[in-house]
């Protein structure tokens, strides 16, 4: 009797047991937060930036609180807004190359066709 107490109290504590720190999940959140910000995030995708780099900060405080949980989601969340942020900052560097190469395209036409020129 006085061993299923113990097996029971075991068992009742190791499912009470914390979540494991989300060592790799706040690696990752950190490595995208950084690669956004070497993107030029801040200046093509500052909201999603933002709420990326919130995301690793309220992750870690999770952390330190042991909600380790919350902690995981934050920092899946944070990710993930880190990478759409690197993705909208080379969709606009991509949409500024080609709008620069229409202009020029446009002024070396007129150059050709000689348009512009004053007689």
């Amino acid at each position: 009797m006085r061993r299923l107490a113990v097996v029971s109290l075991l068992v009742l504590l190791g499912a009470c047991a914390s979540a494991p720190v989300p060592s790799l999940e706040l690696s990752h959140a950190r490595d995208a937060v950084a690669r956004a910000q070497s993107a030029g995030a801040a200046d093509y995708a500052p909201v999603d930036y933002k709420m990326a780099r919130e995301g690793l900060e309220s992750g870690r405080a999770l952390i330190t609180q042991r909600e380790h949980t919350a902690a995981k989601q934050a920092l899946q969340k944070a990710e993930i807004r880190a990478e759409l942020a690197i993705m909208k900052s080379n969709a606009a560097r991509l949409r500024a190359e080609v709008q620069a190469k229409e202009t020029e395209n446009a002024n070396l036409r007129r150059e050709l066709l000689g348009e512009g020129q004053v007689p």
